[in-house]
């Protein structure tokens, strides 16, 4: 009995252990169904889209997900319709320089981008596609703008623009050109180089702003505008003499000035020294033979009884005794005051004063913008 009952025991321990290949064996092979049906699943996705661009490409921040290469170009060209419109700006201090995408042969390349961003979705291994599409996390991908465009046309710009934005320094100076004083402030230098400037146009036409903003070399002016403060312009065509306080007129006066055969010199210049009640030397030149080789202070003589000499030759502001020769060109190069005037003008002014004495307003007669030697500085 005992034997048989052994053998009974042995018996279930096999079928048991049986049962239990058997139901291993039919759980690894259900499991394995599911395996490849799901696999298959993937691969069938991967077939079905290899035409389409996966999930999470973009181009140039447009979403280009699950499209065909040509409804992707569609999609870009509407979305970046601006971006393909907007000229390309160079900006240097507050100038812009702009062209069109016309003038340069500019146009965004779609295709290409589009194709870029398709070549490098794919470009992810086969392994690494199904995990992502299991856990349903796409590569992220994003293309930039591609562009093509004339390289002549746009060195051509970039040329112009630099015409414009390489300049010496300019110092600051006073404009006639209305016949009221403008003061125009001092330029610094600025220089860059056309091969920089290009390679970040180059650049700049890949983004959307299309917008290049030029780092430039300085060279600071001497002369700024502060240095214009008090000064006198004489205007030859209208007989007056103007004292400014920078662009303030303060006083105004009617004055003789040079003859056509002895004119008073458009220029630039400066008061270089003041006189009360001057004697006049003869200046042994050809109008003033008949005169006497000197004429104390005092009634009759030429000077007056103020006179501020200035650094153009022979040339003085002073009064006359000869009232009726103001506005008139009737002197020797000088500019005549009435008495009461030039004294009052004495009093408001110091030596290094400037003098502009101008031909007419429109014509001062001299090149404004050139600063005088004695202005500058050292």
């Amino acid at each position: 009995m005992k034997f048989n009952g052994a053998v009974l025991e042995t018996a279930e321990w096999i079928a048991e252990k049986s049962l239990s290949r058997v139901i291993l064996l039919v759980a690894s092979i259900f499991l394995l169904v599911i395996f490849v049906g799901f696999f298959s699943y993937l691969i069938g996705l991967e077939i079905a889209n290899s035409n389409e661009i996966p999930p999470g490409v973009s181009v140039a921040g447009v979403d280009v997900s699950n499209l065909s290469r040509e409804d992707a170009v569609a999609k870009c060209q509407r979305a970046l319709a601006e971006v393909s419109d907007k000229p390309l700006t160079i900006k240097v201090d507050d100038e812009e320089y702009k062209i069109t995408p016309a003038e340069i042969g500019l146009r965004l390349d779609f295709e290409k981008m589009v194709g870029e961003a398709y070549r490098r979705a794919w470009k992810v291994n086969f392994a690494e596609r199904l995990f992502r599409r299991l856990i349903n996390r796409p590569r992220k991908i994003d293309v930039w703008l591609m562009a093509v465009k004339n390289d002549d046309a746009l060195k051509a710009f970039v040329e112009r623009a630099l015409a414009q934005i390489n300049r010496p320094p300019q110092n600051a100076y006073i404009d006639f050109t209305s016949g009221e004083p403008v003061i125009v402030p001092a330029k610094d230098g600025r220089y860059a180089e056309f091969d920089q400037v290009y390679e970040a146009v180059g650049h700049a036409i890949c983004t959307k702003g299309r917008t290049v903003q030029v780092i430039v070399k300085r060279t600071p002016a001497e002369i700024n505008d502060s240095v214009f403060g008090r000064f006198i312009v004489i205007n030859l065509a209208a007989h007056t003499l103007t004292l400014y306080e920078r662009e303030k007129p303060l006083a105004r006066y009617p004055v003789a000035c040079g003859s056509a055969a002895y004119p008073s010199p458009p220029g630039q210049w400066k008061i270089v020294s003041k006189q009360k009640n001057p004697a006049w030397r003869n200046p042994g030149t050809a109008w003033a033979a008949s005169m006497p080789p000197y004429i104390p202070p005092g009634p009759g003589n030429p000077l007056g009884t103020r006179a501020l000499a200035l650094n153009a030759s022979g040339v003085l502001i002073h009064g006359t005794p000869s009232p009726w020769s103001i506005g008139r060109s009737v002197s020797h190069g000088c500019i005549r005051m009435y008495m009461r005037d030039v004294e009052a003008l004495f009093e408001m002014v110091e030596v290094n004063t400037p003098v502009y004495i101008i031909k007419s307003a429109g014509n001062p007669g001299f090149d404004v913008t050139k600063t005088p030697p004695w202005m500058r500085p050292g």
